[in-house]
């Protein structure tokens, strides 16, 4: 039992550094790129810019985790979880220490060096996930999947949080990110300690991208597939535009913004450890997902509605638990269409559609803002209502292929 729990551990200490190193960006990018006396612009760069070079930086992260996901998850499957999580772990480190480095020395090119090494070596969660898989069983797989995922919403709490507590200390925006550097660290060492591999290596040695190819082309999964890339790039759209929402529409400091993404992510992380499990337990993953899915676009929509704050802060509890229902739903049921040896490679692939939907939801949102201040939220909104559509369109012909037969 003893040891059970120290694996368990070890991968929730992996995920929480990945997403701590992560959530730390808001508070900090976003005053030092989008604030009035930023030291990296002189005068004569506008608004305009400024938005394009920060939804620039927050992609550059997802888009090369789009790229480095599948190759590590394929590569967990064949030479074990072990050695590619210690791999992910240090690549984050060095990433965020070169990421403080461009800060300390007002460099955007180093900053964008960080950014994509941490990037390029981010597969921690899939890694972490297909390992959690590897010890489930189809009954116990939700849960533990949610148990495990909700160190990313509590990394998503430590991170702004430390990041705003120390800008608010009058801390240089570069000191986060060297603290954030020494989580993976930690994390390495209980994995060597305490992480041993479980299961059969694969000896498929076929292209990633190959494999990813196939595992799209199958009809089983291709719906499940399909729906968590809609779902998730109008969610990230939503999320990683809320900082600069705050920041634009309500004058929130850095301070105000991390007690708003922490809120957010402390829902999240309780979502996962007592609701999912709760529900997932109780009734079909199919039942679960349209209620999940469904009251986004309404929720995200008042957002952009609303006229104070209150409302900001009200509806973000809502949303953080629909969102991570609807993430362990969609995962799950991924999951379960898969044979065993392939899961890793399931893994890379969703954390390759996860990576895009992220890298490239800033850049519509970079786009739209300097439109008005509203439009990317509501455009947020509007993408998960088709991916609502998407879900009610494959069950309506679910229904009309089982009454033909």
């Amino acid at each position: 039992m003893m040891k059970s729990r120290l694996v368990y551990l070890a991968l929730f200490s992996t995920i929480f550094a990945d997403a701590a190193g992560i959530g730390i960006v808001y508070p900090t990018l976003t005053p030092l790129l989008l604030g009035d006396a930023s030291p990296l612009f002189d005068a004569s760069q506008g608004p305009a810019f400024r938005s394009a070079v920060y939804g620039l930086l927050l992609a550059i992260y997802p888009l090369m985790m789009c790229l480095g996901s599948p190759w590590l998850g394929t590569l967990s499957d064949r030479k074990g979880r072990k050695p590619v999580l210690l791999l992910c772990l240090l690549g984050n480190a060095g990433g965020m220490a070169l990421t403080a480095f461009g800060i300390w020395q007002g460099s955007l090119v180093l900053i964008c060096c960080g950014r994509a090494l941490a990037g390029i070596t981010a597969a921690s969660l899939p890694v972490a996930q297909a390992a959690i898989i590897d010890l489930s069983t189809t009954d116990s797989k939700a849960a533990n999947l949610a148990l495990v995922t909700a160190a990313n919403g509590i990394g998503f709490v430590a991170g702004p949080l430390l990041g705003g507590i120390m800008h608010q200390q009058g801390a240089a925006l570069w000191l986060p990110y060297l603290w954030a550097a020494l989580l993976p660290l930690a994390s390495a060492v209980l994995v060597l300690l305490c992480y041993t591999d479980t299961r059969a290596l694969s000896t498929d040695n076929t292209h990633p991208w190959r494999n990813l190819w196939q595992m799209l082309c199958r009809p089983e999964l291709r719906h499940p597939l399909l729906l968590l890339a809609i779902f998730l790039l109008g969610y990230y759209m939503y999320f990683n535009y809320m900082a600069a929402f705050a920041l634009l529409h309500y004058s929130f400091d850095a301070w105000q913004e991390a007690q708003l993404l922490a809120y957010y992510s402390t829902c999240f992380a309780l979502a996962m450890l007592f609701i999912v499990p709760w529900a997932t337990r109780r009734f079909a993953l199919e039942r679960i997902l349209p209620i999940s899915l469904s009251i986004q676009p309404p929720l995200v929509a008042a957002v952009a509605l609303g006229d104070a704050p209150a409302v900001l802060w009200l509806l973000t509890g809502p949303l953080a638990i629909a969102v991570a229902t609807t993430y362990v739903c969609l995962l799950s049921i991924a999951s379960n269409r898969t044979l065993t040896e392939r899961q890793g490679q399931l893994m890379g692939l969703i954390s390759s559609i996860n990576a895009l939907a992220w890298g490239v939801a800033p850049l519509i949102t970079a786009a739209l803002q300097p439109l008005s201040t509203l439009l990317p939220i509501m455009v947020a909104a509007l993408v998960l209502l088709a991916g609502v559509a998407c879900m009610l369109l494959a069950r309506q012909r679910q229904l009309q292929a089982g009454g033909a037969k």
